[in-house]
């Protein structure tokens, strides 16, 4: 969390597929530790309400709208653990208040796999892409949030050539940086481009 907070750039280990549970371990979790201590300190925790406990001990995960905040897995390490496909998200641009205010970080790469060593140098190229960029266009005592605020996050992700992608977010369920009069023209070009990617693969 603190990184999305404060780090230029934030590589933060998450996962695409669904969590895994473990209902018998969920059971006896609820067992040793009672119902009520299970809602007031798991489930109401979950910041967009995904889980539930069944009548039956048993709970259910609303994946969908899980947002991989580690708060259910950290309590219940035995009955939850993260998905199978594993990666990380980049961010750019978070920081505390020097110029302007605070800045949380922006999703630019929404999910990147770290398995190869070709996934890595992906991962160092793209870093390296960013510093050649910051060093040409940073004005003094500047960071990176406070650079793409002034010249825009669309000529930033041209700039260290990362094409547009509708899961780009600065403010998760608020505001994305695709322009909604052309939505579906967007949001085709990208279904379109992925399409492609799994033609050639």
């Amino acid at each position: 969390m603190n990184s999305i907070e404060r780090a230029d750039m934030a590589i933060i280990g998450t996962w695409r597929d669904d969590m895994k549970v473990d209902q018998n371990e969920v059971k006896a979790f609820v067992q040793e530790k009672g119902r009520k201590y299970v809602v007031d300190n798991v489930v109401s925790r979950c910041p967009t309400q995904a889980l539930s406990l069944n009548d039956d001990d048993t709970l259910a995960v609303d994946n969908r709208n899980c947002v991989r905040c580690m708060h259910c897995i950290n309590v219940m390490t035995k009955a939850l653990s993260v998905g199978d496909d594993k990666g990380v998200t980049i961010l750019m641009g978070g920081k505390r208040t020097l110029k302007i205010g605070d800045l949380m970080g922006t999703v630019i790469v929404p999910f990147m796999k770290l398995e190869t060593e070709e996934d890595y140098e992906k991962l160092t190229e793209l870093a390296e892409n960013v510093i050649d960029f910051f060093a040409e266009n940073a004005l003094e005592h500047e960071r990176t949030g406070e650079m793409i605020e002034r010249i825009g996050l669309a000529n930033f992700l041209e700039g260290i050539g990362i094409e547009v992608d509708p899961n780009m977010l600065s403010e998760p369920r608020q505001s994305s940086y695709v322009r909604m009069d052309t939505w579906d023209e967007e949001a085709q070009k990208w279904f379109d481009r992925k399409a492609e990617e799994k033609m050639a693969a």
